[in-house]
């Protein structure tokens, strides 16, 4: 059965602020757009936003001015694998950092420009250690928080080479346990519940732990919040940009119970 998430939505007070928190989750992040636009329906203040991964896309596109509806363009027109950003140097099959060429002039410059403060996520790879970026330049960050291990390069801040946000932290809410104010999230990586029939190889079978246990690293942390949107999105792989229109209009409708 589903859940009513726009009349939870509007049970919330509109004269408190939301702190908001995106999950990562690659392509499938647009469904993070479509809570955005009923937040905004709704006449819900965001005070700040915590992201990672694609989380951290959208919440740098969105507090830099960006539409909702242009973000969603930025997702249906870029690929995360151009055949240009190729890389066998590297420790990664792809360039993250070739990456600023398609963000760079649609985001502020620093953190202290945007119009909302956010937190962005990353993964220290030489620490094992997670850190939230508030401060200082935003793009190189954001790159990092992006950068799934093994598929794209690591990015180098201050000499230290950081990853995907997701490693550590896919559902950032550290940076609002002590705000005091509400906390509204929206997870893009709940599992499907399978049959036997889905899991009848050995591929399928760990793939499918594999999912299990990151969403277990992560669900336990709904608790802390006023409420957590949790999108159905499994049979989407959040690395084909074709499917982002579809998850986006999906969501609009999950967000009614539809």
């Amino acid at each position: 059965m589903l859940k009513n998430y726009s009349d939870q939505l509007s049970k919330l007070n509109v004269n408190i602020p939301i702190n908001l928190v995106l999950s990562g989750g690659g392509i499938k992040c647009a469904a993070h757009l479509a809570l955005i636009e009923k937040i905004e329906e709704l006449g819900l203040q965001i005070n700040a936003i915590s992201g990672s991964s694609g989380g951290a896309l959208v919440a740098s596109l969105y507090a830099s001015g960006i539409s909702t509806q242009e973000i969603l363009e930025i997702f249906k027109r870029t690929s995360l694998f151009k055949f240009s950003f190729f890389s066998i140097t590297k420790a990664g099959l792809f360039d993250t950092f070739l990456f600023k060429t398609i963000i760079e002039n649609k985001i502020k410059d620093k953190f202290s420009d945007l119009e909302i403060p956010i937190y962005i996520t990353a993964s220290n790879m030489q620490n094992g250690k997670v850190r939230y970026f508030s401060k200082g330049k935003l793009l190189k960050p954001l790159l990092a928080s992006c950068a799934i291990p093994g598929i794209f390069t690591p990015i180098i801040i201050n000499k230290t080479l950081y990853s995907d946000g997701g490693i550590l932290d896919n559902f950032p809410i550290k940076p609002f346990l002590k705000s005091g104010l509400p906390i509204v999230g929206s997870y893009v990586a709940e599992p499907a519940t399978k049959t036997p029939l889905q899991l009848n190889s050995t591929f399928k079978v760990i793939a499918h732990a594999t999912y299990l246990k990151a969403h277990a690293a992560e669900s336990f942390k709904f608790a802390a919040t006023k409420m957590t949107v949790s999108f159905p999105l499994s049979e989407y792989s959040g690395l084909d940009n074709k499917d982002s229109e579809k998850i986006y209009t999906i969501c609009k409708l999950y967000l009614d119970g539809v």
